[in-house]
Parts: structure tokens; sequence; C-alpha cells
């Protein structure tokens, strides 16, 4: 049963109540009827709290996800300059069969092989900022979500809250009008009704 209907049901119970002559709008309402009210709204409860935890778990998802991207674009920036270096070795071993060429092709090798090394550090810190970034971009609307999240069960108690307090304080003017004038009340359960 959700918070509507268990507005609705006490609405219900208040109309249906039978009214006491002489007690100034007071009514008579069957406990069994408030008892399984009360039971409702307990059992409502979680389900909030367990709509609260979704988000947080999704805001989890998000971050490994961000985390997996990262380690497919930093695999990949190193797999490219793998081959990049490899290509660079073999295009320095093809250039060295020659021997008229050898001073020239090491050279050349030399070359490529920096300009490999350079190119291939350059994708790599792209990807690592890439990472960053993905990662700073997870991290803040995991954020954004948790503050959604906590703010909305804290809206969704506090209404709640706010509705108890009505029932009960309806309640205990009820039993306040039924209890005969001169008795005092007696603490129940610690709390004076």
């Amino acid at each position: 049963m959700d918070v509507n209907e268990i507005l609705s049901e006490l609405e219900t119970l208040r109309n249906a109540g039978t009214r006491v002559p002489g007690f100034r709008g007071k009514i008579m309402v069957e406990s069994d009827k408030l008892v399984r009210l009360s039971e409702s709204i307990k059992s409502g409860m979680p389900a909030d709290i367990e709509e609260a935890q979704a988000i947080i778990m999704q805001k989890d998802g998000i971050i490994s996800q961000a985390y997996l991207e990262a380690n497919r674009v930093r695999e990949e920036s190193e797999n490219t300059a793998q081959e990049l270096s490899s290509a660079a070795s073999v295009a320095h071993e093809e250039r060295v069969s020659d021997s008229e060429i050898i001073k020239e092709a090491s050279s050349r090798g030399g070359e490529i092989t920096a300009n490999a090394t350079t190119e291939a550090q350059s994708i790599v810190q792209d990807a690592r900022r890439k990472a960053y970034s993905l990662l700073n971009d997870a991290e803040a609307s995991a954020a954004t979500q948790r503050e959604g999240a906590d703010r909305y069960s804290r809206e969704v108690l506090a209404g709640l809250e706010e509705k108890l307090a009505e029932v009960l304080s309806q309640v205990r003017r009820g039993i306040d009008t039924l209890r005969p004038e001169g008795n005092t009340p007696s603490p129940r359960n610690g709390v004076s009704v």
C-alpha cells in the first residue's frame, strides 16, 4: 500500500468514525483498522529506502563502466605504441640490410624510434587524460545522483513523519475525548497519550 492509499484509508476511517455527542467534533474509530493502517505504514517505508539504494547501485555501475572504458583506452594506446615501435624496428632492419646505407638507416631508425616513442607517449597521455576525465565525470554524476536520492528519501520520510504526526494527534485527541474527566493519563510504553 503506498502513501496515497494509506492517507486515503485514514481519511475514510475519519469519515466513517462514530461521532460522540457532547465532545465537540470527537469521533470513535475501529482500533483494528487503525492497527492495519499502522502496519501498512511500517511495511511501506522500506520500499522508499530500497529505491534510494537502487539509485546508489546505478552510480556504482557508472563508475565501474568508466574504469573499464579508461582501461580499454589505455590498452588500445599501448597496443598502438607497440605496433608503431615494431613497425619502426622492421623499417630499420630492412634498411640496415644494405651495407652502403647502414649509417643512414641507423640514423633514420633512431629518428623513427624516437618519433614513435614520442607519439606513443602522447597517445598514452591522451588516453590517461580521457580516462581521468571519464572518471571525474562519473564520480560527479554519481555524487549528483546520490544527493538526489538522499534528498528524495528525506522528502519522503519528512512527509511520512508529518502524516504520522497528524494521525497520532487525531488518535490522542480521540483517546482524550473518550477518557472520563478527572482520570489522569497513564504512560504507556514510556509515552504518555
